[in-house]
């Protein structure tokens, strides 16, 4: 509010000037017009000049107008920006709020909201990023009865997957690709990353754990950006990269454990960047096709 009083001031003092500066030009267009035609005594000749400075002040009124109608859409336009900036604020708390809910159907409509959230709002996307990678960095430990029935801890947090990867991937009405997504810790018992597009930024899975049910990364592509599983834990889980395509970018597994589950790369295309394993601690290896694979490194 105290920004639109000082621009309104700013306004009247405008018109202020500009009305002194109108009066001004008057008299002394009319003045010059007077001696210009050696003051002349005619009624008519006066009143010739008395419409030719009234049309020189017209003309100042004219660039008044559209002065004043200017500086109206700036503060109208300024308006508009705070009170979109206050909205999007007050949508960031309420989703931040939810996402914390103890009730799962809650959190559900947090997350989406956050993600809708991010979607509008490209000047803080990251931040509303963070926030959902965030939440799979709690601590958590899954239910491991079945490798199918989840409970309702795995539902939400495989459900902010399934947004991360919707947005990811290349056909995504609004795109996060090149954004950062730090995951690391995370506890992943069952995500579905599958087809997504690392093009910049980094999707960093260090430390995370994967202790069972299925985690896909089938159809992934890596053409920039880094992927980090330094530090993982492959332990129950069945981990899939069925038809990834890594042709630029870097994929590290410094120090990952591969101690059980199954971790396949059937059908992968390697042709280019790097994809390197050499630092791994394998107990159970990965599952590779047959041939040539530029930029795989392997223990």
């Amino acid at each position: 509010m105290a920004k639109a009083d000082r621009e309104l001031r700013s306004i009247r003092t405008h018109i202020s000037a500009v009305v002194l500066v109108g009066l001004t030009v008057f008299a002394v267009a009319a003045t010059l017009l007077w001696l210009a035609l050696s003051m002349p005594t005619a009624v008519n000749t006066r009143v010739d000049i008395i419409k030719i400075a009234l049309s020189v002040v017209a003309g100042v009124g004219g660039v008044v107008a559209l002065v004043v109608a200017y500086r109206k859409q700036r503060i109208n336009e300024s308006a508009e920006k705070r009170e979109h900036a206050k909205v999007l604020n007050e949508r960031f708390a309420t989703a931040c709020t939810q996402i914390g809910h103890d009730k799962p159907t809650v959190r559900l409509a947090g997350l989406y909201a956050m993600a809708s959230l991010a979607d509008e709002w490209t000047e803080q996307r990251q931040t509303c990023i963070d926030v959902l990678c965030a939440y799979l960095r709690l601590p958590y430990e899954p239910s491991l009865d079945s490798e199918w029935d989840h409970d309702e801890e795995t539902e939400v947090r495989l459900s902010i997957t399934s947004v991360l990867t919707a947005h990811l991937r290349d056909d995504a009405p609004t795109s996060w690709q090149g954004h950062d997504f730090h995951l690391t810790r995370a506890v992943l018992r069952a995500a579905d990353f599958a087809g997504i597009h690392v093009t910049g930024g980094n999707l960093v899975l260090s430390l995370a754990r994967f202790p069972g049910g299925w985690v896909s990364f089938d159809g992934m592509k890596v053409s920039g950006g880094e992927v980090w599983f330094g530090g993982a834990t492959f332990s129950g889980a069945r981990v899939t990269f069925h038809g990834a395509q890594f042709t630029g970018g870097r994929v590290k597994f410094e120090g990952a454990e591969f101690n059980s589950g199954e971790v396949s790369f059937r059908g992968a295309k390697f042709a280019g960047g790097e994809v390197d394993l050499s630092e791994a601690v394998i107990t159970v290896a990965p599952v590779f096709d047959d041939g040539e694979k530029p930029g795989l490194k392997l223990p």
